[in-house]
């Protein structure tokens, strides 16, 4: 069983990007066995939004240093060691705490994919930058091809 879960906070700009490919994923038909969630900004809560499912991918605005709308694919190991305890997602506390603590509970699914997308603006407006916007249907794809390759 698979979980897709977008994070972050529409309210924020482009911190919106997890929930907007939500969005772009509801419209889409999606392999038995796939659930997909707004996860909003749930920090911890997410330990047991993640509980029962044997992976998880998990869509968020990410700090990267790179090209507004860009977006990476990666796992959490990768990002500790590429971030080593600099602020990569927006929610990094939240997130973070979140994996450690379902891990360290052992309630983590086998597998955790994360994508982040650099975001362009980050402030209190509501919308995407025209780079976030460009990006939905590109991680959407992604995160589908993603889902059917383990189908």
């Amino acid at each position: 069983m698979t979980i897709v879960l977008g994070l972050g906070n529409p309210l924020r700009s482009d911190d919106g990007i997890g929930p907007a490919v939500i969005e772009w994923l509801r419209d889409r038909e999606l392999p038995e066995g796939v659930t997909i969630a707004d996860g909003g900004t749930a920090g911890l809560d997410l330990v047991s939004t993640l509980m029962g499912h044997r992976r998880a991918i998990i869509v968020d605005a990410a700090i990267m240093n790179r090209a507004p709308g860009e977006w990476v694919r990666f796992t959490p190991d990768a990002a500790r060691l590429k971030n080593n305890d600099t602020q990569l997602s927006l929610h990094n506390a939240g997130l973070t705490e979140a994996l450690a603590l379902g891990a360290a509970l052992g309630t983590l699914p086998d597998e955790v994919i994360i994508y982040g997308v650099q975001p362009a603006a980050i402030d209190w407006s509501i919308g995407l930058s025209a780079e976030a916007q460009r990006a939905v249907p590109l991680v959407g794809e992604a995160v589908l091809a993603d889902i059917k390759a383990h189908a």
